[in-house]
C-alpha cells in the first residue's frame, strides 16, 4: 500500500504487495516468474519474487511528478543496486530537485536499493530517422505468454521487434508522470522490463542500468531492440532499444540457472548396496542442495530417511518420489525451526539412529549495517537452538545419535556481509562439540564445508564450489562407521 496525504499526492513510501506485481506483468507483459512465481523464484538469486526494477523506477518517478514538474524531462539513468522484494518497505528520497537536473534515490529499510538522475531541457532531440518498412514476416512479434529461453551463444547476435501493449493500463500506475512526458513514453519506458524479462536474456535474466533519452516523436507502437554487447566471462548484455518518443541503452545480466540436482540413478552408482541398510536418517533441510543429496545417498544405500522441509513442499516431495521409484524409503515432513520440534514431529515414522542437519536462513543478503543483531538471532535459531533441541528430540526415540553439524570454511575465509552467519555456525561448533561430551548417547561429527554448489550459492560470476555428493559420501560414510 502507499501512505498518501491529500495535500501532496501519492506519498513517498510504498510496501510492495501482490497487487502491486500483478497489475505491472497485466500492464507490460512481463510475466518472468522471477517476479511472479514464489516457487521459481525460491530457486534464483534473490530467493524470494523481486519486484520489477522498472516498476520501482516509474512508481519513483510518479511520486516526483505530483511535487516538482516533470514536463521537460529529456533523460533518465537509472541504476538498479539491489533486488527490491515482494513485502519490502521502499522510500523515496528526493536528493536534488533544480531547474537543470534531479536525483533520488530508492531505498529498502535505510539500504539504497536503486538511484535516477534525471535532467531537463528546453526541447527534445529528434527520433531517429524512421527505418524501411519491414516485409510481413517480419511483423513485430507478440509479447510471449512465457519468457523465452536463450542460447548465451545467440545472444550476441540478437534482433527484434515487439508490439506494445494498450498504454492505458501503464498509465493508470504513473497517471501524473503520463500527463507530464505523454503516455507512449511511460509505456515504452515500462517495455524496457518486458525486453529484458521476457526477450534478451529473457527467462534467466537481471535489469541491471537503464540510460534512456525522451525523443520528440511520441509516435508508434513497437519497441525494436539489437544486442550491442555480450560479454560472455561476466554475462553482461547491453542492448539498444527504440520505442514511441524514447531511445535507450540498456544494461543486464544473464543470471545463473537453478542447479541442477543430482539425480538417485547417478548417486546410487557411488554407492555399495547395502552399504547403509542400518541406517535411519532424519535429515532436516532436505528438499535440496546438501540435504536432498544425503537423502539419496543414504537411500541408494539401503537406509530409511525422513526429509524436512520449510517451504519447499514441491520440492521435497519430488525428492521423496524419485526415492520411493527407486525402490527407497523416505518420509516428508514440514518443519519450522521457529516452532517446537515435537508438534511438527510427532508423525515421523523411523527412530533416528542419524540427524543432518541442514536447514538454513538465506545466508547472503541485503543488509542495513555490516552487524545486525535481528540477523543473528534468526541464524543462532536455526542453527544452534534448534539443532539442539532436535538432537534431544532424537534421543527421545533411541537411546543413541549420531548427528551431523555442518559448518563453514566462511568461518576462516571471513568474507563480506555474512558476519552474523559466521558469528553463529562458530557457537554451532562450540554447542557441538559441548554437547557430544555431556549428552550421554550423543555423538556429534562437526565438519567445515568449502562453497556448495547449490541455489543458496549461486553468483553471477562462476565461483568454484564442490558437487554435494563429492561432500557428503564419506561423511555419511563416517557417520554410519561410528560406535
Amino acid at each position: 500500500m502507499d501512505h498518501a496525504t491529500p495535500d501532496t499526492g501519492p506519498a513517498l513510501v510504498r510496501v510492495w504487495t501482490e497487487a502491486h506485481q500483478i497489475a505491472f506483468a497485466r500492464a507490460t507483459g512481463d510475466v518472468n516468474p522471477m517476479h511472479m512465481d514464489a516457487r521459481v523464484a525460491r530457486r534464483t538469486l534473490a530467493g524470494e519474487r523481486v519486484v520489477h526494477g522498472v516498476h520501482a523506477a516509474l512508481w519513483a518517478l510518479e511520486t516526483c511528478a505530483a511535487r516538482h514538474p516533470l514536463n521537460r524531462l529529456a533523460t533518465l539513468q537509472m541504476r538498479f543496486e539491489r533486488f527490491v522484494l515482494v513485502g519490502d518497505r521502499t522510500e523515496v528520497t528526493i536528493h536534488e530537485a533544480g531547474a537543470q537536473q534531479m536525483r533520488l534515490s530508492l531505498s529498502v529499510d535505510g539500504v539504497r536499493a536503486m538511484t535516477i538522475q534525471a535532467a531537463f531541457a528546453a526541447e527534445r532531440p529528434p527520433a531517429k530517422p524512421a527505418k524501411p518498412a519491414k516485409p510481413a514476416k517480419a511483423a513485430d512479434a507478440a509479447i510471449p505468454a512465457g519468457p523465452v529461453v536463450v542460447d548465451p551463444a545467440a545472444i550476441a547476435a540478437l534482433t527484434g521487434a515487439f508490439a506494445l501493449p494498450d498504454p492505458g493500463a501503464i498509465v493508470a500506475l504513473a497517471p501524473r508522470l503520463a500527463r507530464a512526458i505523454g503516455s507512449e513514453r511511460v509505456a515504452a519506458l515500462g517495455s524496457l522490463s518486458t525486453l529484458v524479462g521476457m526477450f534478451v536474456p529473457g527467462l534467466h535474466s537481471i535489469l541491471s542500468k537503464i540510460d534512456a533519452t525522451l525523443t520528440g516523436q511520441a509516435e508508434g507502437s513497437s519497441l525494436a531492440y539489437a544486442v550491442k554487447r555480450f560479454q560472455p566471462m561476466l554475462q553482461s548484455v547491453t542492448l539498444e532499444a527504440d520505442g514511441p518518443g524514447l531511445a535507450a541503452r540498456v544494461e543486464g545480466f544473464v543470471r545463473p540457472r537453478p542447479v541442477e540436482q543430482e539425480t538417485l540413478r547417478d548417486l546410487a552408482a557411488l554407492v555399495q548396496p547395502g552399504a547403509f541398510s542400518d541406517v535411519s536418517a532424519l535429515i532436516v533441510g532436505g528438499s535440496r542442495g546438501l540435504g536432498a543429496t544425503t537423502a539419496k545417498l543414504i537411500a541408494a544405500g539401503g537406509g530409511a530417511v525422513c526429509i524436512t522441509y520449510a517451504s519447499g513442499a514441491g520440492e521435497a516431495e519430488a525428492v521423496a518420489r524419485e526415492i520411493r521409484n527407486g525402490g527407497g524409503r523416505c518420509q516428508v515432513l514440514r518443519y519450522d525451526a521457529a516452532r517446537p520440534v515435537a508438534e511438527q514431529l510427532g508423525s515421523l515414522e523411523i527412530d533416528p539412529s542419524q540427524l543432518y542437519h541442514f536447514a538454513t536462513p538465506r545466508i547472503f543478503r541485503q543488509k542495513r549495517a555490516p552487524f545486525e543483531p535481528a540477523c543473528l538471532e534468526e541464524m543462532m535459531r536455526i542453527y544452534n537452538y534448534a539443532f539442539y533441541a532436535l538432537c534431544l528430540f532424537c534421543l527421545e526415540r533411541r537411546n543413541t545419535l549420531a548427528a551431523f553439524y555442518p559448518s563453514t570454511t566462511a568461518i576462516d575465509e571471513a568474507p563480506r556481509d555474512t558476519l552474523e552467519y559466521v558469528m553463529a555456525k562458530t557457537a554451532g561448533e562450540t554447542l557441538a562439540a559441548t554437547m557430544a561430551r555431556t549428552i550421554p548417547n550423543l555423538t556429534t561429527v562437526i565438519e567445515r564445508l568449502p562453497r556448495v554448489r547449490t541455489d543458496q550459492t549461486a553468483t553471477i560470476f562462476p565461483v568454484p564450489a564442490a558437487a554435494p555428493s563429492a561432500l557428503m559420501l564419506p561423511i555419511i560414510q563416517r557417520m554410519s562407521s561410528l560406535p
